[in-house]
């Protein structure tokens, strides 16, 4: 049985990581509205990687460290440095695959859903600068982005931004 948790008396410092997650999730979605471009209507944060059993939008944590984003932590750092953390933001959306017939789905039925995953690599990527905030109006320590595709899996392609930013 899970501990009962009175999140509300929990102390508002404990919960930064939670409105960073919270945060990241709200700028993904401005940035494709910026964009006119639809995100499907499963959004949400989580702590580590997500199942893909629909088409959603997933904000997920990977780790934290000490020190600013891309520090190579070759010496000790002090706990009051800044807090980096390592974010998984992925789009997962479906894809033609093999009909009940066995025949496989038509090359151009493939390139436009491949052309959907390539609107999201782009937006995903330009959205990274805008998740470098440290305070509203502010940039914070910089960002580490990169975009992948992942491959088809059971009719779902995802694509995941990867960024390091600093945790206000």
């Amino acid at each position: 049985m899970a501990t009962p948790i009175n999140k509300a008396s929990v102390s508002s410092n404990a919960k930064n990581l939670a409105v960073f997650l919270q945060a990241v999730l709200d700028q993904v979605v401005s940035s494709y509205a910026s964009y006119n471009m639809p995100l499907p209507s499963r959004r949400y944060y989580t702590l580590g990687q997500p199942a893909v059993d629909c088409e959603q939008v997933v904000v997920s944590f990977v780790q934290m460290y000490v020190g600013s984003p891309g520090d190579e932590a070759t010496e000790p750092r002090r706990c009051n440095d800044p807090r980096s953390a390592t974010i998984n933001v992925s789009i997962s959306r479906e894809v033609p695959v093999v009909g009940q017939n066995g025949r496989p789905p038509s090359a151009e039925n493939i390139e436009s859903f491949a052309e959907i995953s390539a609107y999201d690599a782009w937006i995903l990527l330009d959205s990274a600068a805008q998740l470098d905030t440290w305070e509203p109006g502010g940039y914070g320590l910089g960002v580490i982005a990169t975009v992948e595709v992942q491959a088809p899996e059971g009719g779902f392609q995802t694509v995941v931004l990867t960024f390091t930013a600093a945790v206000p």
